[in-house]
């Protein structure tokens, strides 16, 4: 499996809307739905996507052996 360069862009693009906006949108939803939530669930939220989002990835690209 080879990666072409518009498969680059396309996680560069993905990478900066998941790891800059998706915070930003969570907090902001979390504030305005659930103000009830403790600030510790909505930090973790907060940090939790981009690291799903990277796991994700990885497993979606990275090879996994000899087939």
């Amino acid at each position: 499996m080879s990666v072409s360069i518009n498969d680059i862009v396309l996680m560069a693009v993905s990478f900066l809307l998941v790891g800059i906006l998706g915070p930003i949108a969570i907090g902001e939803i979390a504030n305005a739905t659930t103000s009830n939530w403790d600030a510790s669930v909505v930090t973790m939220f907060q940090t939790l996507l981009p690291i799903l989002w990277v796991i994700g990835v990885a497993i979606a690209y990275v090879p996994r052996g000899k087939k």
